[in-house]
């Protein structure tokens, strides 16, 4: 998440309608996904594990420990679904994201990450120049 508007910055909405500003070059792309599952807290509410390929596990240790209290975007298909804040260095290459509505919203997003791994990453389009 950024905290000032800059060129590679946009603006979305998150799930409560509530504007947020997230950088336009992720940290980790659906390239970076080895593969998603649902998975459960202890309270039974639903939740969807998340284990990343071991080179991007070494991107998220360093991203984790770099934003250490601060929230992280989770962006799919241009839309912000979840905004986890880093409350540990993710050290084992997965992670464990919360706050579904529903079971069935953390399947859709299973199934989502899940197909996507195996999608190009779009390139981010600039006006004129070479690139």
């Amino acid at each position: 998440m950024a905290q000032k508007p800059t060129a590679s910055t946009r603006t979305l909405a998150d799930p409560q309608g509530k504007a947020v500003l997230v950088t336009t070059h992720p940290a980790l792309t659906q390239r970076d996904v080895q593969r998603a599952e649902l998975a459960s807290v202890a309270d039974g509410a639903p939740a969807v594990r998340v284990l990343f390929t071991p080179e991007a596990s070494q991107r998220l240790a360093k991203l984790t420990r770099e934003e250490q209290g601060k929230a992280l975007a989770v962006v799919i298909d241009g839309q912000l679904r979840l905004l986890p804040r880093v409350t540990r260095v993710v050290t084992d290459g997965q992670v464990l994201l919360k706050g579904f509505a529903s079971p069935e919203e953390a399947q859709t997003l299973v199934r989502r990450l899940n197909e996507l791994r195996d999608v190009p990453v779009q390139p981010e389009q600039k006006s004129g120049g070479q690139p």
